[in-house]
Order: structure tokens, then C-alpha cells, then sequence
């Protein structure tokens, strides 16, 4: 069905998003994007965080960070020159350095991350691309750097692609659950959240966040709490017992 996508040069794909400045600065701030921001701060951006924001566009979840992240940094790709050009002329900060780079092979100098985010990119880059992608991605995540990943969900653009068209972008492909997961697993990240979203339509996006995979090590929560934890968690466990009590 995607076939065509084989045939796309990056050349056609620039000049797409290029192009596409006008309507990213028509929406400005919208739902989906403060939806976004709501969700890098309930993953931990904080005032020290360093963010790598891969896909861009023209700077507005850029400009969202940056609101929160003032002593941290944020390094901003994106593979439209134009879209990069109207984000440097607007958000001037000295803690935020956008590029124009191909961020499917696009290797940062910075190295460890606290967030990485990929909102509404995966499914624009073509899938024979997407092992490459989370490769790099890998390869700079440490044991503590979250990966947030959203995208449309995959019936949201296969009903676009049949009643309104217009609306899908150059590459605009469905991104099953099951084929990033395996993407993800392949390159040593593991599923950690996943949330049904619902912005404009029921059910039309999903967030995703990975980390980097590691053995399972049995740490016992009990030893974790302090002697008031540990008090409560009694007190719960009886109020469990008593109010559940098994039929004997």
C-alpha cells in the first residue's frame, strides 16, 4: 500500500515541509502540542533537563520547553532548512540549538539525554528507515533518559487516507503497536507506558514512552521504605484483609 514511498527523494520531502511552514505557523500552539507539553512535564522536564527534540518543525513545542527547561538544554532537528530558519528567528535562546539535520542518521555531539522526544514524526519517516532511527537513538540514551514518542493512531490516518486525503502530509503512514515495539526491543529500548489518547477525535492519537532495556534486577520495595512507609503499607495491608476477607 505505501509502495510510492520508495520513490520519494529527500529532495521532495524538504521541499514538502518547506513549504509547510505557512499552515505550522497558521495553528501556533494547539491542543495536541500543549497536550504534549503537559506530558514532557508529567515525565520530568524540569528547569536542568536535556532534551533532544527530533522533528522539529518550525519551533512551537521548542518554544513550550524552553518555557520549563532554562538551565538545561535543548537541542531542536529538524530536516526543513525553512522550518529551522522561522524557529532560529523567534525563540532566541542561548540554551537552544536548532539544526537542520536528517534525524533518521542525525548523531548528536551531546551525548546522554534526559528526554528525547519524537511527537508526530515516526509516522512521516519512511518504515524501512525506523531500525536506523532508534539505533542512533539508542545509542545515546543512558539508563535514566526517557524516550516520548507520539503519533496518530493507526486508524486515525487510515480513515484520512480514505475520506480526507488532503489532510495527510507527504508521508503519512499508520504505526502499529506491534512493529514499534519490535523496532524498539531490536534496539535495546523497552515499552514502559502507553496511553490511548483522545485530542480532537476519540481515540485518535497514542503516546508512547521507552527507556533503555536492562536486566531485571530483584530489588525488594519493602527494604526501599522508610519506617513511616512501612507503617502505612501495614496498616494498609490489614485494612486490605479486613475488608476484602476471603470467604473461608
Amino acid at each position: 500500500m505505501y509502495s510510492y514511498l520508495r520513490a520519494l527523494k529527500k529532495e521532495q520531502i524538504v521541499d514538502f515541509y518547506d513549504d509547510f511552514v505557512e499552515e505550522q505557523s497558521k495553528s501556533g500552539i494547539n491542543d495536541r502540542l500543549y497536550f504534549l507539553y503537559k506530558r514532557t512535564l508529567q515525565f520530568g522536564l524540569k528547569k536542568n533537563s536535556r532534551v533532544l527534540e527530533l522533528g522539529c518543525g518550525i519551533g512551537a513545542m521548542t518554544y513550550l520547553l524552553s518555557r520549563t527547561v532554562t538551565t538545561g538544554s535543548i537541542d531542536a532537528v529538524d530536516l526543513s532548512p525553512a522550518s529551522i530558519q522561522f524557529a532560529t528567528a523567534r525563540i532566541r535562546k542561548p540554551n537552544v540549538n536548532f539544526q537542520v539535520a536528517d534525524v533518521v542518521c542525525y548523531k548528536p555531539s551531546r551525548r546522554e539525554f534526559d528526554l528525547i522526544t519524537l511527537f508526530d514524526l515516526i509516522e512521516h519517516i519512511p518504515i524501512e528507515n525506523h531500525n536506523e532511527l532508534f539505533k542512533n537513538i539508542s545509542s545515546v540514551c543512558s539508563d535514566q533518559t526517557l524516550v516520548l514518542i507520539n503519533i496518530p493512531s493507526p486508524g486515525s490516518i487510515e480513515y484520512d487516507r480514505i475520506h480526507q486525503p488532503q489532510l495527510l502530509q507527504v508521508i503519512d503512514q499508520p504505526i502499529e503497536l506491534g512493529f514499534l515495539n519490535h523496532i524498539l526491543v531490536n534496539n535495546g529500548l523497552e515499552l514502559i507506558f502507553f496511553e490511548r489518547c483522545s485530542i480532537w477525535n476519540e481515540g485518535d492519537y497514542h503516546f508512547f514512552v521507552a527507556r533503555k532495556s536492562s536486566p531485571f534486577n530483584e530489588i525488594s520495595l519493602a527494604e526501599k521504605r522508610n519506617f513511616l512507609q512501612k507503617a502505612l503499607k501495614k496498616i494498609e495491608r490489614t485494612w486490605i484483609k479486613r475488608v476484602y476477607s476471603y470467604p473461608r
